[in-house]
């Protein structure tokens, strides 16, 4: 079944590439308002009506997604999605974009199957809970090499002032705008860290946004907290946002500030 769902989920994000291949014009355009309230733009609607197509043709799980919020159906379990994870990224033309697909039968922990793909690049990152993760169909298995940390840290008006003290105890610093790809890059050894901590958590991430890739570093040996020791969980809800530190090497800890 487990198998079954990652084809589904490969075959859906194919049809969500070709569908924003053919709808570059208006990318940036609000056409309305997601499920927590914050703007729908063009990019998604365009992506969400195509994965739900998709999705509600071939699976009969119930459906999470950031802009339609929750679609209660028969089967059991839940498809938690964000059909373009990097919104920004896709308007302005930046390849850092992904859909990101996750099949839990409740929460964040117990996600099964997960799956995203940058829709610039093409590159496809995929996990079963327990056979590991692979990029581009190769198991990943130790971590690029690299001299020196380098650290994604989300930084600007909403970050705390620990991401910014944070960003000068590494060698080099990243943001890059999509936590689905910046987590799966975390995975693989690119980089060292990743770390979102908002005031409040008001501008914190949500499960359509990591979902699929938390389970793709839990199952290289990473792992991702609320804080410095206290391991990340969190509900099927549209609204709900959680900060995160996510690393792969236990070493990095001693670092945060």
């Amino acid at each position: 079944m487990r198998e079954d769902m990652l084809g589904d989920f490969k075959e859906c994000a194919s049809k969500v590439s070709d569908a924003m291949e053919k709808n570059r014009l208006g990318r940036g355009k609000k056409v309305g308002k997601g499920a927590d309230g914050t703007p729908t733009k063009q990019v998604d609607h365009v992506a969400e009506k195509t994965a739900f197509d998709h999705l509600l043709e071939n699976t009969d799980a119930s459906i999470l997604s950031e802009e339609k919020g929750l679609v209660e159906r028969d089967g059991e379990g839940y498809i938690v999605m964000d059909p373009v994870d990097g919104t920004n990224n896709a308007i302005l033309g930046i390849p850092f974009y992904c859909i990101s697909l996750a099949y839990t039968p409740d929460t964040l922990s117990e996600v099964e199957v997960g799956y995203v793909k940058n829709l610039y690049t093409g590159d496809e990152y995929s996990a079963v809970r327990g056979q590991g993760s692979f990029k581009n169909g190769v198991k990943i298995e130790e971590p690029v090499e690299t001299a020196d940390n380098t650290f994604c840290i989300y930084l600007g008006r909403n970050a705390t002032p620990k991401s910014n003290e944070l960003a000068t105890r590494a060698q080099r610093v990243r943001s890059l705008g999509s936590a689905a790809l910046s987590l799966c890059m975390v995975a693989e050894g690119v980089f060292d860290l990743f770390y979102h901590r908002t005031p409040g958590e008001k501008k914190s991430l949500r499960i359509t946004d990591i979902a699929a890739a938390t389970l793709f570093l839990r199952e290289v040996g990473g792992e991702v907290y609320r804080d410095k020791g206290e391991v990340l969980d969190m509900d099927i809800s549209p609204t709900e946002r959680k900060d995160l530190i996510a690393y792969r090497d236990e070493d990095i800890r001693e670092e945060l500030p």
